[in-house]
């Protein structure tokens, strides 16, 4: 294995840690800490995801240009500022401003470390690789709700952020050792309609993106505080969590299989996510809601790699920061829309009502999309 994908992966597994470690507790804490309503936290999660809509098509112009370790770097030493000014925050909007600033940190890690992975990689070995580097964030993912919970059982909530501030310190130092590898090597001057042209060609791929993203979003965001109105404590969300992890972790490892069968693949997931959902709507236990996140992350683990491939292997490498700047923009419509909806949702017609929604979507949403691909 080639230096650059250990850097990337080793990087990826801090970032993880340091976000798994605060980001399932995020909307318990404005939830008690902050008085904050299911709406609140949808707002929140849509300042987080708004910048994911728009954001990550100019980084992936940028990529093409300019050296991507830079571009990481900077997005890494975002999140860890705004994660350290998060443990200040005294308000809703408080919180939404400074997670609005990680959502725009988001776009200036994760799309450059998929494209210096991409860049770094033949198309035929892509999915292997994305899949080891999902595998690593998840990983620290699966790792930090653990770290988290006791960070949280010993200090309470604004220590455990500036503790997952300083952890993701590491993941800088990768970054900045990425920067002697990933050099741009184009010059090639594209603009953003190239972003969107991506998007344009791929309308039925990008729907089921969204869909996928959306439901990320509900996960990380929504479901958090709904496992604490259901009886929840912080700690089992921790564990709930880290099972949610488990479950991708053991996934990806596969994934390259699943790939020989695209459409199927992604049909199967589809579906997977929708009874999940079913799951959460219909009985609130631990035992449902471990099942439910045991099928939510053998799911998300099958769309990433899969979906991402779709859209670059047949992107010259020259434009494969562009590529992946039009992939993170759909998922970034999807993540945003998502949490908001489901929080306005929520507040007005029941905390359960997101779920019992997205099955209904998730089981008709692919059925029109392939039966479209089958007509044409």
């Amino acid at each position: 294995m080639n230096k650059v994908l250990i850097l990337v992966y080793i990087e990826a597994c801090i970032v993880g840690i340091a976000y798994g470690a605060h980001a399932p507790l995020l909307p318990v804490f404005v939830r008690e800490e902050l008085g904050a309503s299911y709406f609140d936290i949808g707002l929140i999660g849509l300042a987080n995801y708004v910048p994911y809509m728009f954001a990550p098509a100019f980084v992936g112009l940028l990529l093409d240009r300019f050296n991507k370790g830079l571009i990481l770097s900077a997005g890494i030493a975002t999140a860890i500022a705004a994660l350290y000014i998060l443990s200040f925050t005294h308000s809703v909007l408080d919180v939404m401003l400074v997670r609005a600033v990680t959502g725009i940190a988001h776009a200036f890690f994760w799309p450059p470390s998929e494209a210096i992975v991409a860049s770094a990689t033949t198309p035929e070995r892509r999915v292997q690789a994305i899949s080891r580097f999902t595998m690593a964030w998840v990983g620290g993912y699966m790792a930090g709700p653990l770290v988290g919970a006791a960070i949280f059982e010993r200090f309470g909530f604004r220590l455990l952020f500036e503790y997952s501030a300083a952890i993701m310190i590491g993941s800088l130092i990768a970054g900045l050792l990425l920067m002697r590898y990933s050099r741009a090597g184009y010059q090639e001057k594209y603009s953003i309609k190239h972003v969107f042209t991506v998007i344009k060609v791929n309308p039925r791929l990008s729907a089921l993106v969204m869909y996928y993203s959306a439901a990320f979003g509900i996960v990380l965001t929504i479901f958090p505080a709904y496992l604490k109105d259901n009886m929840v404590n912080e700690f089992f969300i921790g564990v709930l969590f880290f099972i949610f992890g488990l479950s991708r972790l053991f996934t990806l490892p596969f994934t390259d299989r699943f790939a020989k069968y695209e459409r199927t693949s992604i049909f199967l997931a589809t579906q997977t996510i929708a009874f999940a959902m079913l799951a959460a709507y219909s009985i609130t236990t631990f035992g449902f809601f471990s099942l439910s996140l045991i099928m939510f992350g053998f799911a998300f683990s099958l769309y990433f790699p899969i979906t991402l491939n779709l859209i670059t292997k047949y992107s010259p490498k020259y434009m494969l920061g562009t590529s992946v700047g039009a992939y993170e923009t759909m998922f970034g419509v999807g993540w945003a829309i998502g949490p908001i909806i489901s929080g306005i949702a929520a507040d007005a017609f029941g905390s359960n009502i997101p779920y019992i929604s997205m099955f209904i979507i998730g089981i008709i949403l692919p059925v029109i999309v392939f039966k479209s691909s089958h007509n044409q």
